[in-house]
């Protein structure tokens, strides 16, 4: 027999589909009340405990709330830190003071409290697992044991519809600009999704800033919840990771971040490079990876930098990145920009003329990111100065930004984007040493400097120790002739060629 509350006590009342005993919260309620929340607590303390996992929401025919969490620790931390913050933030933006309820999400056998309305203890009547979170006079519909990781879609929990953890809408990857540049990272996120982590796993994300990672972990977020219903998707930051864990340090509370992260389903983690030189993170972060991959869950990874040169990540963790599929993405070319700020514009609702399309695309090279705020410049000045959209506004936006990523790049800059890529020191670069992880990074710098900083061979000479001008045009020619045979990297044998890297280097110029 299923246990009655409140006011059915007493008497059975039948049993209702999980979806008729909830409505659906609107994405601006949800909104609203974590906002209200973050006012009282302060961002930073409610980015830790109510960040991604933690969901707010109206319940019941708006009669109750509703706080959805990852697992037991962060309900008992929420209730028993943040209760009267919550309360406040639900009679501040409902507009009257509503019970709130505190429940684990997926867990199989619930432990529900409500603060107003108080449960009565299960009875052995009620032992079987319910994935359904209980209601205040309403029944509780039984489901299928959730002993698996991915349950049966069925089975699981008819939540509110706000999108988990954050009011901002997650991009799909439908709506990625595919490009030559792009297309091996677009076609590996798409088999990610299908195959849940079959064909390969982790995948590993790379490329430089604003290329489109974020949009594409984003995509594969929304399509494995789309995809595979029953399956509980992590998506935080490296940064929110570490933070965590060192919360959880502090706190004594190692087991219940251990269990919001080596349970679940599937597990994204965005700007990977953000754990280098933390080893106790990185330690952690280990043991979580091998739990995980041990319960074949998939995982997708994202870092500005291949895994092999990301400073200071162990090499068990590198390694372990590199058991998968690890796939870069590189600057758009020319014509996938134009698509780009295309399908920019047609997401606005704004129709563009082809000139100031092909403006913005053949004079603003370094990412989308930049694509984007370049056309979001022209369509502001257009309404602000009350003028079409022309390619006079479009010169008087953009201007300024055309002037400043032209400007003649300096010896200096070479120098700088040379030690970061290949983690040198700069008096190295410069020193008289041939060991070739110095000797081969130099001439790719002299290279670089001849073609884009306008150096004179002696000026590039002086500049890296004092050489003549004759070695700077030997290593000119040298790299000339490792990009006509396509050379691979005598640096990192296996992985990426001359062309590749002088690519990256490139790209970190501006170039």
């Amino acid at each position: 027999m299923v246990g009655t509350t409140g006011k059915t006590k007493g008497r059975e009342r039948p049993a209702t589909a999980p979806g008729a005993v909830r409505t659906a919260v609107s994405h601006a309620q949800e909104e609203a009340l974590r906002t209200a929340v973050a006012e009282r607590i302060g961002e930073n303390r409610f980015g830790l405990w109510f960040g991604e996992g933690v969901r707010l929401g109206v319940v019941d025919d708006g009669d109750a709330v509703e706080v959805l969490v990852p697992n037991a620790y962060f309900r008992d931390r929420i209730r028993g830190g943040f209760a009267a913050s919550v309360a406040a933030a639900v009679e501040q933006v409902i507009g009257r003071a509503l019970p709130v309820s505190y429940s684990v999400q997926d867990e199989a056998e619930p432990r529900h409290e409500t603060e107003a309305i108080p449960e009565r203890p299960a009875t052995s009547d009620d032992r079987r697992p319910k994935v359904t979170v209980p209601i205040p006079g309403a029944p509780r519909p039984s489901t299928a044991p959730a002993e698996r990781p991915a349950a049966d879609p069925a089975a699981q929990p008819h939540r509110f519809s706000a999108p988990p953890g954050s009011a901002r809408v997650l991009r799909k990857l439908d709506d990625f600009v595919v490009g030559p540049a792009t297309q091996m990272a677009y076609a590996a996120a798409r088999e990610m999704v299908r195959s849940a982590g079959r064909s390969f796993n982790p995948l590993f994300l790379h490329g430089g800033v604003g290329l489109g990672k974020t949009h594409m972990l984003e995509g594969i977020v929304l399509g494995m919840r789309q995809a595979h219903p029953g399956l509980n998707v992590v998506h935080v930051t490296a940064e929110g990771f570490t933070n965590g864990f060192l919360e959880a340090m502090r706190t004594a509370s190692l087991s219940g971040f251990r269990s919001r992260h080596r349970g679940v389903n599937v597990l994204v983690v965005d700007d990977v490079h953000f754990l280098a030189s933390k080893r106790a993170t990185q330690e952690e972060f280990l043991h979580t990876f091998n739990a995980l991959i041990e319960r074949g869950v998939p995982i997708i990874l994202s870092s500005d930098q291949h895994p092999r040169r990301i400073a200071k990540l162990t090499d068990e963790l590198a390694t372990r990145f590199l058991g998968g599929m690890v796939v870069k993405l590189d600057a758009p070319d020319v014509e996938t920009r134009k698509a780009i700020v295309r399908a920019k514009a047609k997401a606005r609702g704004v129709e563009v003329p082809a000139a100031v399309v092909d403006f913005i695309a053949e004079n603003v090279k370094a990412s989308v990111r930049e694509l984007e705020g370049a056309l979001q410049s022209v369509l502001a000045h257009a309404s602000l100065s009350n003028r079409p959209i022309g390619m006079a506004v479009a010169k008087a936006a953009l201007g300024e930004t055309i002037r400043c990523t032209s400007q003649s790049i300096a010896l200096r800059d070479v120098e700088k984007s040379v030690c970061g890529h290949f983690q040198v020191e700069a008096d190295d670069l410069k020193s008289g040493s041939r060991v070739r992880t110095l000797a081969y990074p130099r001439m790719l710098a002299m290279y670089l400097a001849r073609k884009h900083a306008g150096a004179s061979y002696s000026e590039i000479g002086r500049y890296f120790g004092g050489r003549n001008h004759s070695t700077v045009m030997s290593a000119e020619k040298k790299v000339v002739a490792w990009l006509k045979d396509d050379v691979r990297s005598p640096l990192l044998p296996g992985f990426d060629s001359v062309v590749d890297i002088l690519a990256d280097l490139e790209s970190t110029l501006g170039a």
